[in-house]
């Protein structure tokens, strides 16, 4: 007779209060692991198959973290969602983060890490930095349990989508540009069941891949372990991939992609190309040692050099100039000097104001980084390799290498005479991502009305880039499908992490609330009265619930924050009011519609 674990024994240590006493945990852990170990884990192991149960008491909303094996990482979540009971990996596939400690909202999961959300029905993932999925467990309901059966090879391990494989459509889409927002596009249209020829085109000399952790973990990254699919992916779902291969022209006309003597005709075109690391017009720009960090063969150069160099000049004061001033230092310590400098008063001023700002700096002057703020760079000097920078008031700092974080060019070089770009240098599109007939534009190229304002913007965030593949891949599918979601990206320097969602391009009043010394504080950023984006570091989950309150139009006012009359649970508490759906279409198991 099967004998099967109690949920008092099984969820009993994800409920320990965290400031009981370790020696007590010891003590309960020594108390009941004897029976865990009989009835759980030996008796209910089934060859390769973990079965456990837990009480059916689970109230509505409400997930929770069983664990189906010996490891504490060896656990699944539990969601009762519209009085039914769902089971799926608790492991987030981008780094692992568990999703119970996240946000359940209606029927998706939202990851605590990186924004990545999920439907609990089936898996399949909806936003965030995701190309992968959950796995789903059989759970059924019997005599007052709740009974779980879990096959140990898929306990923990990321699920592709079901797709297809190219058949006899004739339908040739072709996607100009490798990166994420390309390959999610590629993707989609095959999850989608679109049988057509699919070809990616791109400059680099690898398959697309990762660039987010370059520069925040610039000493422990590798190109195999940043590329998004192995080649097999790509044999087996039909996707041909041209590296190597700049693209010199489109002709929207005749429906054709120009590569030098060679032209590719498409069905359907997607401009995914990005950007190129922008280079400020300086004397000295072009020496040895001076780099830009936007492709993997730029790290390879920045990381070689910084391990002989003794004085190194960061330019630029935002994500990546800061993000590798952190990753270098904390590698490299006192072995070498990092001065970052930059013409704002504060670094991130521009985009998450003074405030915010001032407590980064502080953060990175504790741990040994230098700054030179509110100076601009006059020449970079040197015979043949960079030896100084020399600044607008008179300064000259020693550098053996430069970093240039001056930001990105977006590569708008294909719309020339053919489609029409933006001010802020993307081509413009609709709300379908459409740039013209037949063709779409996704990622950092894309200059789309931004459905809270209805002002065109061009957000170079990884989160938004993946979101737009997908949904330039519907509305080429001929799947209408708007792009309404709310922009997230963030930031890691120092061991800490910043979230940031919305657009508060243009903000004019900044509340903050919580400590900005401790690094603990939600920044509220607000234009005319109205919040339009937030940040927050060490606030756990606060922007997947604020990005959700401003998806659903609910945020509280500037006055009501300033007056302390809304609180973030109060926040929560409306969102969860609300509930959502994933409205994922990528295959026919989520067909619900935006």
């Amino acid at each position: 007779m099967r004998k099967i674990l109690s949920s008092a024994l099984a969820v009993s240590l994800r409920r320990t209060p965290i400031m009981t006493p370790r020696l007590t945990q010891r003590l309960a852990i020594t108390l009941i692991s004897l029976p865990i170990i009989r009835y759980s884990f030996q008796t209910l192991n089934l060859n390769d198959v973990y079965e456990i149960s837990i009480e059916d008491d689970l109230k509505e909303g409400e997930m929770r973290e069983v664990q189906v094996g010996p490891k504490k990482e060896d656990a699944v979540l539990v969601c009762k969602v519209e009085g039914q009971i769902y089971c799926v990996s608790n492991s987030c596939p981008h780094v692992g983060a568990p999703l119970s400690a996240g946000f359940l909202v209606g029927d998706k999961v939202k990851c605590p890490f990186h924004n990545a959300s999920f439907s609990i029905k089936d898996g399949a993932h909806e936003e965030g930095p995701m190309f992968r999925g959950l796995q789903t467990f059989p759970i059924k309901q019997e005599n007052g349990q709740l009974i779980i059966r879990v096959e140990k090879e898929l306990l923990n391990a990321p699920r592709t989508l079901n797709m297809a494989t190219k058949g006899d459509d004739p339908t040739h889409v072709v996607i100009v540009g490798g990166g994420v927002s390309g390959q999610s596009a590629a993707e989609t249209l095959r999850q989608a069941g679109f049988k057509g020829k699919i070809t990616i085109i791109t400059a680099e000399d690898s398959l697309p891949y990762d660039r987010t952790p370059m520069s925040k973990m610039s000493f422990l990254v590798k190109l195999q372990g940043l590329q998004i699919r192995q080649p097999s992916f790509y044999e087996q779902y039909g996707i041909d991939v041209l590296t190597n291969k700049s693209v010199d022209s489109i002709d929207v006309n005749n429906q054709e992609v120009v590569i030098g003597k060679d032209k590719i005709r498409y069905d359907k075109l997607l401009l995914a190309t990005g950007g190129t690391a922008r280079k400020p017009t300086l004397d000295g720009v072009n020496l040895n040692n001076v780099h830009t960090l936007r492709q993997f063969n730029d790290l390879l150069q920045i990381r070689e050099k910084a391990k002989t160099s003794k004085n190194i000049v960061i330019v630029g004061a935002s994500f990546i100039g800061m993000e590798t001033a952190s990753a270098i230092k904390k590698e490299l310590k006192d072995q070498v000097n990092i001065t970052v400098v930059d013409n704002t008063s504060v670094p991130f001023e521009r985009v998450l104001g003074s405030e915010v700002g001032a407590s980064l700096q502080k953060l990175h002057q504790a741990n040994g980084v230098e700054f030179e703020l509110s100076a601009g760079v006059k020449r970079i000097a040197g015979e043949g390799s960079v030896s100084r920078v020399d600044l607008l008031n008179g300064k000259s700092l020693l550098a053996d290498l430069v970093i240039l974080g001056t930001g990105i060019q977006p590569n708008n070089q294909l719309a020339k005479d053919q489609l029409k770009l933006s001010p802020n240098g993307g081509i413009e599109t609709d709300v379908f991502l459409k740039a013209a007939k037949n063709v779409y534009a996704s990622g950092d190229i894309a200059s789309y009305p931004y459905w809270v304002t209805g002002e065109y913007v061009r957000i170079e965030h990884q989160n938004e880039a993946i979101r737009q593949g997908f949904i330039a891949a519907l509305n080429i599918l001929g799947r209408p499908t708007p792009l309404t979601d709310v922009p997230f990206f963030w930031t890691r320097q120092w061991d800490r992490t910043l979230a940031y969602s919305g657009v508060g391009q243009g903000f004019d009043e900044v509340i903050i609330d919580g400590d900005l010394n401790q690094q603990k504080f939600i920044a509220y950023y607000a234009k005319k009265g109205r919040i339009v984006a937030s940040a927050s570091m060490n606030t756990p989950n606060a922007q997947m619930i604020i990005s959700e309150a401003l998806r659903l139009n609910v945020m509280p006012s500037a006055q009501e924050l300033k007056e302390n009359k809304t609180t973030l649970d109060e926040i929560k508490k409306v969102v969860l009011s609300k509930g959502t759906s994933c409205h994922c279409k990528r295959s026919g198991q989520c067909q619900a519609q935006l």
